[in-house]
């Protein structure tokens, strides 16, 4: 299981401004994560729009983390972060050209770890996998 870069950096983010518990801008946060300034430009738009982060506007902007992010679920963040959760070609809906597919175990087996997966991260919050300001390197 893999997930994309853009949520590898949104959680990377909300880690960093719940850490930090103050407003940043991306410029910051570009040179502390070493994301570029484009990607996280999509980040913190996508972000925002799920009201995990606050948006400030002006001369002293910036970002921050929206206070009920810190009990929010992994499971819920990656949920709404991740595309899709294709694991194999059989997982997108127009169809595949693997010769299995009627007679298929794999892609049961494969739900099924992608369940546990899951369920695993919503057990999970964005204050539990957060280290404190003093362990950060």
């Amino acid at each position: 299981m893999r997930l994309t870069d853009h949520t590898d950096y949104s959680l990377r983010v909300l880690i960093h401004l719940n850490q930090i518990k103050k407003i940043t801008t991306l410029a910051e946060l570009s040179k502390t994560l070493k994301i570029s300034r484009n990607n996280l430009i999509k980040v913190s738009n996508q972000l925002s729009k799920l009201d995990y982060i606050i948006s400030i506007r002006g001369r002293n902007g910036g970002i921050e983390l929206n206070p009920k992010t810190k009990t929010t679920t992994l499971k819920e963040i990656i949920s709404h972060t991740e595309e899709n959760f294709h694991l194999a070609e059989c997982f997108s809906a127009g169809g595949t050209s693997c010769t299995f597919v009627r007679g298929c175990k794999l892609k049961k087996s494969l739900s099924k770890a992608l369940e546990n997966f899951l369920n695993s991260l919503a057990n999970t919050t964005l204050n539990d996998v957060t280290p404190s300001s003093k362990s950060r390197s």
